[in-house]
């Protein structure tokens, strides 16, 4: 028997992740390799699950290896494949799964780690078969709670996150909403419609019903479809064209722009435009255009042509008139001081409040990488502000749930100029955070500011 070419693709794409590439180019490149329907479901499902749940797999690992684990890449990759598949898969028998991670052990080359691999898979499976478990995972789920004496551990563990990123989440959060925090970035993310005034929300959930599309309302952010199921991304595509104003976008960053725009006398009139710093992939940007007067320019900035491409599908599908796309930085925008009304900043972070959606990105961060961020973020909000004229508002906006690329973010704005002050909604709050395992949302901060008008007074 050979290796499974699923299998093998998966192994490729997981290695391509390792390397540094995007999990939705590496499985592309995967989806190209098979054709469309099970295999390539199959395949995907290895591959996203295999990289969620890599944090769990390597106590396995180290729970049953007789001597150091093998840091080998291609051998990590081949042993967290075929532990998803023994412990959450009951359409694979487990000689098959033990057998094929021998086969694409050969086929990449590692002969000599064939014994040890089959080792530590038949030393689970044993373990498995003394349990005489019904409930693989929960059988396993057993070996974690007995080993791990520190709660910080366990669930750092066993919810497969990096121990420093949990230790910060515990001290802040505690232990119950730590757990709840960490389920929530493993339950798989739902697809959720923005239906773009003036259509009709009854409209748009009569033509995906009649596309064959369940999708229900939620009565905090009624503009928000939530489709009951996930869709191939060519079906979705479609739908997309045939059905008009419609966009994927969560409904915690529907939620973000309404509240940071809510009462906002500078989306009104007709003075100097609007900008979206950062604003790829664009829901944002849309958002943003639908909530502007007619007359007003809304310029959609990113450092990212590529990205920027995103940006123009979506303007252009939805025929959307005043959205000029620029490519350029937005630390030093092309654009004249002063000049603007609104200028909206969602800058790159860490993205901890959208793990569910990327979790290849758990396992890139450090410490570091929450300084790093918060000083590139500090010099994009600096250079938001220079744009404003008198009056305008400044909405800043992260998918981060840490304080360094938040709250310390707005706070060292603040301290730092005068010309800047807080711009209080209706409830007297200037800044907001969408928790996800609170709000059932990804988890999403805002600020709003203005530029202060000296004149005035």
């Amino acid at each position: 028997m050979t290796a499974d070419p699923r299998r093998r693709l998966a192994l490729d794409a997981l290695l391509a992740v390792g390397r540094g590439r995007s999990l939705e180019s590496a499985l592309g490149d995967l989806r190209g390799e098979l054709s469309p329907g099970k295999d390539a479901a199959v395949a995907e499902e290895l591959v996203r699950g295999a990289l969620q749940w890599q944090g769990r797999y390597d106590f396995l690992v180290r729970r049953f290896s007789r001597r150091e684990p093998n840091r080998d890449p291609v051998v990590r990759g081949v042993l967290h494949l075929a532990l998803h598949q023994l412990l959450t898969s009951r359409a694979v028998p487990t000689y098959a799964a033990v057998h094929q991670a021998g086969e694409l052990l050969r086929a990449a080359r590692r002969p000599r780690a064939v014994g040890y691999v089959n080792a530590v898979l038949q030393a689970l499976q044993r373990h498995l078969a003394i349990e005489e478990a019904s409930d693989r995972l929960a059988a396993a789920h057993r070996l974690f709670i007995d080993a791990t004496g520190d709660e910080v551990d366990y669930l750092a563990a066993w919810w497969s996150h990096p121990r420093w990123l949990v230790e910060r989440w515990y001290e802040r959060y505690g232990p119950a909403e730590t757990a709840a925090l960490l389920e929530h970035a493993n339950t798989p993310p739902p697809l959720t419609l923005h239906v773009l005034p003036p259509r009709s929300v009854e409209a748009a959930k009569a033509a995906l019903a009649a596309a064959g599309v369940d999708s229900t309302t939620r009565p905090d952010q009624p503009r928000a479809l939530r489709l009951g199921r996930r869709l191939e991304r060519s079906r979705l595509r479609d739908l997309l064209a045939e059905i008009p104003g419609l966009v994927v976008q969560d409904a915690g960053a529907q939620a973000v722009v309404d509240w940071l725009t809510r009462g906002g006398a500078a989306l009104a009139d007709a003075g100097g435009p609007a900008v979206d710093c950062c604003a790829a992939p664009g829901g944002k940007t849309v958002h943003l255009r639908s909530l502007l007067a007619p007359a007003r320019l809304l310029v959609a900035l990113d450092l990212h042509p590529r990205r920027l491409g995103r940006v123009r599908e979506n303007r252009d599908r939805l025929r959307l008139d005043g959205v000029a796309l620029v490519a350029g930085d937005a630390i030093r925008p092309p654009l004249r001081c002063g000049s603007c009304a609104v200028v909206l900043v969602d800058g790159p972070c860490s993205g901890t409040g959208v793990g569910r959606h990327h979790p290849e990105g758990r396992w890139r961060l450090a410490p570091a990488t929450l300084d790093r961020n918060a000083g590139r973020l500090r010099e994009l909000a600096n250079a938001a502000a220079d744009l404003l004229g008198a009056g305008g508002s400044l909405y800043y906006a992260t998918c981060s749930l840490e304080p360094e690329e938040n709250e310390e973010v707005v706070a060292a704005l603040l301290d730092s100029r005068d010309d800047l002050e807080p711009d209080p909604d209706s409830d007297g709050r200037y800044v907001r955070a969408w928790l996800p395992w609170r709000h059932d949302t990804d988890g999403f901060f805002a600020a709003r500011l203005r530029r202060r008008d000296r004149s005035a007074g």
